[in-house]
């Protein structure tokens, strides 16, 4: 795949994951239509038993150690658990805004429906079958209601929803009212671009990688309740899911930062707020950003470390495995816009594509030891060695 299959791959993707809106457990529908993509990409694909998604294209050398991109398919909602007097009781998942408990805060409710497969041909369209209705509601209160309310985090509170009708069968995710996907020129918005965006770069990547034969194999993890806890990554992180020696590589949409601002790359994340990553991952990656300026020119690109949350990299190093990462820098981060609003999260169209051509050419790389030309430069002897050695 050339460059601009790639970047037309991954919104392809971005688009069809936005259409299945999910909060933490309740991300079937995402986890369906990735497995069904990497099916029809010629990939090999398991579901592991906490249902997070691993694809991988095998390698010619069983010895080489792997390379997987990471990305989760939840976002921050809300799980209507109990009905009261024709309103719904639901219970934050996640890092929710605080404007999300303001009274009049517009939500989707997700009705359960049965879960079918999507089709065949399909997976860049939009998906067929939904497996759920979409019941619009309201925001109308919060539970409970007491003196320090105020004082309790977002996250921790339940608030009370009107639905626009009856909703028949609970529990089920509650999601904000806001657009599924919206290229604007160069500016994309949606309900969840964290971590949408990571796992459509993640696809396309993966599409790209059956084309191109490398020793060692590339491997897409696709993980659950990652806002609640990082949840599905440490469990599989747990169970050794991926061999150990496989380098990973966490996927996200992250808040902007000094050095990691909208519109300037993708950005090579050293560490997180929790853990400092690994160099020698961190390789595969500056070594494919060099290639790709090398080729161009130039390769619009940053690298910093993202200390405004924690990503799935820290999980997977938290049980021995050689981590790094990739972010686009996130506008209205977890959907908290100005003036305490619920407003869609955002990203620089020109950063996602760059990530997904990032990701697609470490890919390529996967079982080398790559080595980037300031790292050559460092190995090399130093010209003023022996004027040291004459003394």
């Amino acid at each position: 795949m050339d460059q601009k299959d790639i970047r037309e791959t991954a919104l392809r993707a971005l688009s069809a994951l936005g259409r299945l809106p999910s909060a933490p457990y309740y991300e079937h529908r995402g986890a369906e239509y990735v497995r069904t993509f990497c099916e029809q990409a010629g990939l090999e694909v398991q579901t592991d038993r906490w249902g997070n998604v691993l694809a991988w294209r095998a390698g010619s050398s069983s010895d080489a150690p792997g390379l997987a991109f990471v990305a989760h398919l939840d976002h921050p909602g809300f799980e209507a658990v109990e009905e009261r007097g024709g309103n719904l009781v639901c219970r934050a998942l996640g890092g929710v805004p605080p404007g999300a408990i303001v009274r009049g805060v517009k939500v989707v409710i997700l009705a359960p429906g049965s879960l079918g497969r999507i089709r065949g041909g399909r997976t860049d369209q939009q998906p067929v079958n939904e497996a759920f209705r979409r019941i619009p509601g309201e925001v109308i209160g919060v539970v409970p209601v007491s003196e320090d309310a105020h004082d309790t985090p977002p996250r921790d509170r339940s608030v009370i929803v009107r639905p626009s009708e009856p909703v028949r069968s609970l529990p089920c995710a509650v999601v904000f009212d806001l657009p599924d996907f919206d290229l604007d020129h160069e500016t994309i918005r949606m309900r969840a671009l964290d971590d949408l965006a990571g796992c459509a770069a993640s696809l396309a990547a993966l599409r790209a990688a059956v084309s191109v034969e490398t020793p060692a194999t590339v491997y897409g993890l696709f993980t659950r309740a990652e806002e609640t806890g990082l949840v599905g990554a440490r469990l599989a992180a747990e169970d050794g899911l991926l061999p150990r020696a496989t380098v990973i590589v966490s996927v996200e949409s992250s808040r902007t930062l000094p050095g990691a601002e909208v519109g300037k790359g993708p950005v090579i994340r050293v560490g997180d707020v929790r853990t400092t990553f690994d160099n020698r991952a961190e390789a595969y990656l500056v070594a494919a950003r060099e290639r790709l300026a090398s080729r161009a020119g130039a390769f619009p690109c940053q690298r910093q470390l993202m200390s405004g949350g924690t990503c799935e990299a820290s999980a997977f190093a938290a049980h021995g495995y050689s981590v790094t990462g990739l972010a686009f820098p996130l506008g209205n981060y977890h959907n908290a816009g100005p003036d305490n609003t619920v407003a869609a999260e955002y990203i620089a169209l020109a950063d996602f594509a760059g990530g997904a051509i990032l990701l697609a050419e470490a890919a390529s790389l996967a079982g080398t030891v790559p080595i980037s030309a300031s790292t050559a430069r460092l190995r090399a002897r130093p010209e003023e060695a022996d004027r040291l050695a004459a003394g």
